[in-house]
């Protein structure tokens, strides 16, 4: 591959976080796995950790050298809270218009607010660039056909992509090169030992909703048609309104001796605790014209230790290459759900699968990197 400078710009806080940043734990996770399988392939990366203070603190920017490969610079904070972004933006300008040169390529983590800046740019400092598609943030937000569309458009015109699923190459740009990682292939290894009891532990991850229509509610109502046999441990975040109407909610429909939730939980504590459970839920309220421009990466981390998963019919696991690792309900109502719940094998270890593209990923991403290094 030709000798290049390689910029990876992101909300990222994989290894510190001494700007005191906003974190994003699902941006970090994904980026530290591919920050990963450069190294492996002896690729040497600037990490651009973005980011704004979250208590509105004001901090210098400062570089963090990793290792003789990773080298992590955080961009700095301001304390005035209606400046923040545009410091930030101000910040990305300098370091696209001075740091990186025209035979340079620069990996630009999806963030729908900072898009129009390396495109712009892009256009008289002719870098190479690659888009990393996580998700469409308007179809996250639940936005009109028009305004998904819109965004999509605005995606086209890197270099190359990264995507986090196989439909978006469809939507966005498919004669360009890309990738397809679903999430973090690595497989972990546990540090405890799982303990058996009487009741078949199911776990949910993610996000708690203010919402009743909404994942976390999907799973709670599905637990309404199971017996004593299930429990259901929630490791999750939210807002302070979010979690104490979860917790009300569990007491209201008297699930309290089968649903607990216990926190918010990540690195080995998280690893630990999924290892400890019998198997994990996806349930997914998106439709389909919503949740096509995404992949729920926990299902990545059940799977890659290990956990058996069943999830709601969404097109974007469906359509994916660990579909036929996945348990599917017949629709997205928590009495399907829960009959899905009951029907899953337990006898299954997709661990195989998810090392398989693990290895696959590392070469693939080698290769992409080539291609547009020309």
């Amino acid at each position: 591959m030709k000798r290049m400078k390689l910029f990876y710009f992101g909300y990222y806080t994989g290894n510190s976080n001494p700007n005191g940043f906003l974190e994003f734990p699902g941006c970090s996770n994904k980026m530290s796995y591919i920050i990963n399988c450069m190294k492996i392939n002896n690729i040497a990366i600037d990490v651009i950790c973005l980011g704004e203070s979250k208590e509105n603190i004001t901090h210098k920017s400062q570089s963090i050298k990793i290792d003789s490969l990773e080298n992590n610079f955080f961009v700095g904070t301001t304390s005035f809270k209606l400046f923040s972004k545009i410091y930030l933006y101000l910040q990305i300008i300098s370091i696209l218009i001075f740091k990186v040169k025209k035979t340079d390529t620069v990996i630009f983590y999806h963030s729908y607010y900072l898009l129009f800046l390396f495109k712009f740019i892009k256009i008289f400092k002719k870098y190479n660039l690659i888009i990393e598609v996580e998700e469409s943030y308007k179809a996250a937000w639940g936005k009109s056909d028009s305004e998904i569309n819109n965004e999509i458009k605005n995606l086209k015109g890197a270099d190359a992509y990264i995507y986090v699923n196989d439909l978006l190459p469809n939507f966005i740009e498919n004669t360009k090169p890309y990738v397809v990682c679903y999430g973090n292939y690595e497989v972990k290894d546990s540090l405890s030992t799982k303990k058996r009891n009487n009741k078949k532990r199911i776990v949910y991850a993610g996000l708690i909703s203010e919402k009743d229509a909404s994942d976390i509610y999907l799973a709670l109502n599905a637990m309404k048609y199971l017996d004593d046999s299930y429990s259901l441990s929630i490791l999750g975040y939210g807002s302070d309104y979010a979690l104490n109407k979860l917790k009300q909610y569990i007491v209201e429909k008297d699930l309290s001796n089968n649903v607990v939730y216990e926190g918010f939980l990540k690195g080995d504590d998280y690893i630990n605790f999924l290892n400890n459970c019998d198997f994990a839920i996806n349930p997914r309220f998106l439709s389909d014209n919503l949740s096509d421009y995404t992949f729920p990466s926990k299902v990545l981390a059940y799977l890659s230790v290990g956990l058996p998963v069943v999830s709601t019919p969404i097109r974007c696991i469906e359509e994916s290459k660990v579909s036929d690792l996945i348990s599917f309900s017949e629709s997205a109502d928590p009495l399907s759900f829960s009959n899905a719940i009951k029907k899953l094998n337990l006898n299954t270890n997709p661990v195989f699968t998810i090392e398989s593209l693990d290895k696959e990923f590392i070469v693939d991403l080698k290769r992409l990197l080539e291609n547009v290094a020309g």
